[in-house]
């Protein structure tokens, strides 16, 4: 992993920044062959970086395809809306939306003109995606979703979600009163914390995990901690927002649903899949999957690829239909 995917990320990804009207600075990536023949956009979830997805950039690359990655606002390599690096913090998930769109835009006059796209969305880059879908804002030259374990719920557990709106926003209202410049964590979260393989709950794959907690040591500004009181209250509105567009969606989706998903709402999802609208989307369950369906082990990222892999082929026949 560090020999070959690293060393053809560091040789062959361009990194590029985003100015924002707020005065952020984002952070995004393009892999781009000479012929490509077809375009992935990258939407990741909270917690990740576009150097996360190495592997996955390697394997296009092989069967040239473009890849462009967003480092979201508020991590990654992009800046930060709190002056405390590690807070998963922000003011209101539109900013999300409309950063996407931006990053979308430049990055499409660095590529042939039409070429085909399908946006991959990871967990919140899957809400992000939607809600980005749903609006209309994408060019006609993207033609497919996929969304692996996207954030249309989150997992509260025991709490209805109701109750955990309530709590979110009394939260953020107390947190804006009493300490209007300092957002503070959600309740039991703090900073970056190394959690050990043996008690992860994100993948079964141990070389894929280690890889990727390695990738947080060697570049310690894209550690993040816990979300604060103010991204649950906006995460959980923008969760119930894009369940209810769902059907204003045009183009195909296939929803990845991680069988095994213990963060994300897996009842949420299938009310999400059950509503769009194209012939060609459908519920893709991979059972026992955790929540990191790009970097679970073989047995259930093999699918995950696969299904990806025929978004791409399918886009690409629209301009070459006897592509191969």
């Amino acid at each position: 992993m560090h020999e070959q995917f690293d060393a053809f990320w560091h040789q062959h990804v361009v990194e590029y920044p985003i100015e924002r009207p707020d005065g952020l600075t984002l952070t995004s990536y393009l892999y781009l062959p000479e012929q490509p023949r077809a375009v992935l956009w990258v939407s990741p979830g909270r917690l990740e970086a576009g150097i996360k997805y190495q592997e996955l950039v390697y394997e296009l690359a092989q069967q040239q395809y473009a890849v462009a990655i967003l480092d979201h606002r508020g991590q990654g390599h992009s800046e930060r809306e709190s002056d405390h690096p590690q807070r998963g913090h922000i003011n209101d998930f539109n900013d999300f939306v409309g950063d996407f769109e931006a990053f979308v835009d430049m990055m499409s006059a660095k590529l042939p003109q039409d070429l085909p796209g399908v946006i991959l969305g990871h967990s919140m880059g899957g809400a992000i995606a939607a809600l980005y879908l749903a609006a209309g804002k994408a060019p006609a030259s993207i033609q497919a979703a996929v969304f692996s374990a996207p954030m249309i719920g989150i997992n509260t557990g025991a709490v209805p979600r109701w109750l955990a709106h309530l709590i979110a926003s009394a939260g953020a209202y107390l947190n804006r009163w009493l300490s209007p410049n300092k957002p503070w964590y959600f309740f039991g979260s703090g900073d970056y914390d190394h959690i050990p393989f043996t008690r992860n709950q994100l993948t079964h794959s141990e070389a894929r995990y280690n890889w990727f907690r390695h990738l947080y040591e060697t570049h310690p500004d894209i550690k993040l901690g816990g979300p604060t009181f103010n991204w649950v209250r906006q995460a959980l509105v923008a969760c119930d927002k894009a369940e209810m567009i769902a059907h204003e969606i045009t183009i195909p989706v296939t929803v990845i649903q991680a069988g095994g998903d213990k963060i994300v709402d897996l009842k949420a999802q299938k009310r999400f899949a059950a509503m769009l609208q194209h012939p060609r989307s459908r519920l893709l369950m991979i059972p026992n999957c955790r929540h990191e369906v790009f970097m679970e082990a073989d047995v259930f990222r093999r699918p995950a690829l696969e299904a990806l892999l025929d978004q791409l082929y399918l886009v690409q026949r629209t301009v070459d239909p006897y592509a191969e």
